[in-house]
């Protein structure tokens, strides 16, 4: 693939992610009955990944330590997650969401899932089946792509690529 192929290709992907993001935020996220996406990210982090130390969380949803300490702060506040002493190091913090969090989340996923439904009825089934198919192959690259933006780029020299086959999900 020439350059410019190459530009017009990522200029297509930053387009299509951008429009997947104002779907989300503008659309979807309409039902989170009041919490902020970052509130949901981190109740959807905490539920898919278990207690996590709350630098985890600050870095992997990409703000600072003290805006997750006050986000944690009314989190547990509203009885959606518990802080407990890290075992492994009692200086540090570790984040657990509740059980009430847990049915809260399952409530805004459920809602979302409706919402998008309700969308998606607008399109021919033929359509949809066409953006399921590439969703199916579009995900596990954007699941690399995140775990890449939060965990760090290579080191220069390192093989570009494929394969790494991490999950966030």
């Amino acid at each position: 693939m020439d350059s410019l192929d190459r530009i017009d290709l990522r200029e297509d992907i930053d387009r299509a992610l951008h429009r997947g993001a104002a779907l989300i935020v503008r659309h979807l996220a309409a039902s989170n009955g009041g919490l902020s996406l970052s509130s949901c990210a981190v109740l959807a982090a905490l539920a898919d990944d278990g207690g996590t130390r709350l630098t985890r969380l600050a870095a992997s949803s990409g703000i600072t330590q003290p805006a997750m300490t006050q986000l944690v702060g009314r989190l547990e506040r509203d009885g959606l997650v518990i802080r407990l002493v890290d075992p492994d190091d009692g200086r540090a913090t570790v984040v657990e969401i509740t059980n009430e969090g847990r049915a809260l989340l399952a409530q805004l996923r459920q809602a979302r899932r409706d919402s998008l439904a309700e969308l998606l009825n607008e399109l021919s089934p033929e359509d949809e089946v066409t953006l399921g198919l590439a969703m199916r192959v579009a995900a596990p690259l954007l699941d690399e792509l995140t775990n890449l933006a939060v965990n760090g780029l290579p080191s220069k020299g390192s093989e570009p690529g494929r394969g790494i086959g991490w999950s966030l999900n």
